[in-house]
């Protein structure tokens, strides 16, 4: 295409807002050449509705209480509203989250909530605020919400919580401080999700093992994985030491050891990377000694462990609690799940979705129904248990009906134990990112590095990192 035939950044800009709007888009307009002043027309062509309440402002004062309303601190506006929610939830997990909003929508006349699952929830966020196309509602990680939150995706809700009366009595201390960004709180926890350990019940006792009581800390862990590879005639462990997820499933592993150990990701005023550490060490030749003794298999690849635990070929694994149904529908009645063992003290790695208001212009009843549609979720996740998640409100969680639940009770006594991120943008970036821990584990235990000169690496990548968002975003 010639440049004369390409349409200016205005009518680029313009048309975009008048269609759905992808990544994609916003890259192709800035590859284009255009700046963020040629976004004035799409903010003037989609404005908010009549009434707008300033996004990030006061909540407007709740109307009458509507058809559906419950016994809730907030109610549901007197005035029909309908709302995007926005949510990554692409797998297995999906369809248990769409049912309780099925269920929202028959119970609550007044308030319609629209479904909607985006395979890249950030960048579709981003672009869809670059076009004030922004959803009312979105699922927003608790690692990604000072991200989100100096990117001007979210909004606070501390009139929410206020109006509300939450605290951490009703979560858990870790997941609701972490929360916070600036002081402001710009999410509820949906739930937590932690790194869970099971194991295989007819492997245990092939092994000579007792299949009811699984190891609790590092010398009967690693006994037991002895004696599942020597006796069962399978790995008692695997070991993730390559392919694409390897930096991830070995990450969330060695993250936990490492917490466990008292490690700490970064210096308290967030501008030094401490994953260098003692901690950081031992974490990573821990998982490296597993292949050392034989107990794992070299060359592992990132989940193949999953697939050979399904198959019975894998005694033991720890996995994210989101594979537990894909466990329970393999193994069935020899699936054991339960808190991962305290192999350096107590400490899991874990992360947490949550809900938020996004910056989207809205009006007063929109709002209003935004935060009903979120307090009303709060109370309502026991379904939330059944796609494999651990409830964040702990009403739920000590209820009957959570405790009836299949495997997911026996992995939420570790809940307490849960550890996250540092509450500062792009935070899973130490771990995850390139150049991070999760690839220095890697290279830990695959040989290619000692574990002093890995961690010294990715922990100085880190620093400089730190040191570039502590000066853009002001932590």
């Amino acid at each position: 295409m010639s440049n004369d035939e390409r349409p200016s950044g205005i009518e680029a800009a313009v048309a975009l807002a008048e269609r759905s709007v992808t990544r994609r888009d916003i890259l192709k307009l800035f590859g284009a050449g255009v700046g963020m002043a040629a976004f004035g027309p799409i903010i003037a062509a989609c404005g908010g509705r009549s009434t707008p309440s300033p996004a990030g402002g006061a909540s407007a004062a709740p109307g009458s209480v509507a058809p559906g309303g419950s016994g809730l601190a907030i109610q549901p506006p007197a005035t029909a509203v309908s709302l995007d929610f926005w949510n990554p939830f692409t797998g297995g997990d999906g369809p248990f989250l769409r049912k309780i909003v099925d269920q929202f929508n028959t119970e609550t006349p007044n308030v319609k909530i629209k479904f909607s699952t985006q395979k890249d929830l950030y960048g579709s966020l981003h672009a869809a605020k670059a076009a004030n196309k922004l959803p009312q509602v979105s699922i927003v990680h608790l690692d990604a919400i000072p991200q989100n939150a100096a990117d001007g995706i979210f909004q606070p809700i501390d009139d929410l919580i206020a109006t509300l009366g939450l605290s951490d009595k009703d979560f858990t201390a870790d997941v609701w401080k972490n929360g916070l960004w600036k002081d402001h709180r710009y999410g509820v926890p949906l739930d937590t999700h932690t790194l869970s350990f099971y194991w295989n019940k007819a492997l245990f006792t092939k092994a000579g093992l007792d299949p009811a009581k699984p190891p609790t800390n590092k010398d009967e862990f690693v006994a037991a994985a002895q004696a599942i590879t020597q006796k069962a005639g399978v790995p008692g462990f695997m070991v993730v030491q390559g392919g694409g997820g390897a930096n991830f499933l070995l990450g969330i592993e060695w993250a936990t050891t490492f917490y466990q150990s008292g490690g700490q990701w970064t210096s308290d005023d967030y501008s030094q990377s401490m994953i260098n550490s003692q901690a950081a060490i031992d974490s990573a030749n821990f998982w490296k000694s597993l292949v050392d003794q034989g107990i794992s298999p070299k060359g592992t690849e990132s989940d193949s462990e999953i697939a050979a635990f399904k198959q019975g070929k894998n005694g033991m694994v720890m996995s994210g609690i989101w594979e537990t149904n894909g466990y329970i529908d393999a193994l069935k009645g020899d699936l054991g799940a339960g808190p991962v063992p305290q192999l350096f003290g107590k400490g899991v790695w874990s992360g947490s979705h949550n809900m938020g208001i996004t910056t989207r212009q809205m009006s007063a009843d929109e709002k209003q129904g935004a935060q009903y549609f979120i307090a009303w979720i709060s109370e309502h996740s026991l379904e939330w248990a059944k796609a494999g998640q651990i409830p964040a409100r702990q009403s739920v969680v000590n209820s009957a009906e959570f405790k009836a639940i299949p495997v997911i009770p026996d992995i939420q006594k570790q809940q307490p134990d849960a550890r996250f991120f540092p509450p500062i943008p792009a935070a899973a970036d130490m771990l995850f990112g390139p150049q991070g821990a999760g690839q220095a584990a890697v290279a830990t235990v695959t040989g290619k590095k000692e574990a002093k000169a890995a961690f010294d690496e990715a922990a100085a990548n880190i620093t400089k990192q730190l040191v570039a968002n502590k000066a853009k975003y002001g932590f």
